[in-house]
C-alpha cells in the first residue's frame, strides 16, 4: 500500500483519539492488534504490553475517562508503507484533580497492507512519575 494509504490511517486513529470516539479508533484496528505503552506497571498499572483490539481499547477507554485530551500533535508523523513514527507532545486535563499532565509520547507503528497492527508508546517516565505522585498526593 501506499505511503499516503498510511497517512491516512493514522490520521483517522488519532482523529479519533483527540475526539475520545473510540469506536471510530477501534473499527481501524484488527482483532490481533498489540499495544505496547512502556511505563513500568508498578508505576502505572496500565503499563505493559496488550494483546487483542479488545483489551488495547479497553485500556484507551480507561485513559480517556480519566483526561480530557486538550493537546495531542501528530504533525511531525514520519510515514512508510509498514510503518510510521511520531514524537507526540501532549496536554491531557486530568478529571478527578483539574491536574494538567504536559508531556511527550515516542509513537512507533507497525503496518500491513496500510493497517496498523502494533503501536509501541515510550513516555517520559520522569514526568509521569512526578504526575502521579502529584494526583495521589491530593486523593
Amino acid at each position: 500500500m501506499p505511503n499516503s494509504m498510511t497517512r491516512m490511517v493514522l490520521g483517522e486513529i488519532h482523529g479519533a483519539w483527540r475526539r475520545q470516539d473510540l469506536d471510530l479508533l477501534a473499527s481501524y484496528l484488527p482483532e490481533d492488534f498489540h499495544h505496547d505503552i512502556v511505563v513500568p506497571k508498578a508505576l502505572l498499572p496500565q503499563g505493559g504490553l496488550l494483546q487483542g483490539k479488545s483489551a488495547a481499547v479497553d485500556r484507551l477507554r480507561l485513559i480517556a475517562d480519566a483526561f480530557e485530551i486538550i493537546r495531542f500533535d501528530t504533525g511531525g508523523l514520519l510515514s512508510a508503507p509498514d510503518r510510521a513514527a511520531a514524537y507526540v507532545p501532549i496536554r491531557y486535563w486530568h478529571r478527578r484533580t483539574g491536574r494538567t499532565l504536559e508531556t511527550v509520547i515516542g509513537m512507533f507503528w507497525k503496518l500491513e497492507e496500510g493497517w496498523p497492527t502494533h503501536l509501541v508508546e515510550y513516555h517520559d517516565i520522569a514526568q509521569v512519575n512526578r504526575f502521579l505522585q502529584l494526583i495521589h498526593s491530593e486523593a
